[in-house]
């Protein structure tokens, strides 16, 4: 399952070298293994801040920046095939959530 992740989440331009990126492989696959992780901020975020030591307001901005720098690199074509119409209009992406259940439904379905 973890190279399944892996390799999905390097198919939409998320990239190892972000903090974010471990937390979100974490977060999905937490949600695969059958882990409660919503909602995100309350009980995701703060399981995967426990883990590592970190804030909850620190896991959401490296997951943030790991997103954002996907969708300024990554191919947008890719991009918007994949996720359509889960991107969030006024910012032109996908929320952290709707990144992390649409990787955990892509794993989930193949």
């Amino acid at each position: 399952m973890d190279k399944l992740i892996y390799s999905y989440m390097l198919t939409i331009g998320l990239r190892p070298n972000c903090l974010g990126y471990k937390y979100i492989f974490d977060l999905a696959k937490m949600y695969i293994g059958g882990e409660s992780i919503l909602p995100l901020k309350l009980k995701g975020y703060a399981l995967i801040a426990d883990r590592y030591g970190k804030t909850v307001s620190s896991i959401d901005k490296n997951i943030q920046n790991c997103i954002s720098k996907a969708w300024l690199e990554g191919d947008i074509d890719e991009l918007y095939r994949e996720f359509g119409n889960t991107i969030d209009i006024s910012k032109g992406k996908p929320t952290a959530k709707q990144l992390i259940m649409h990787i955990c439904d892509k794993i989930i379905s193949n």
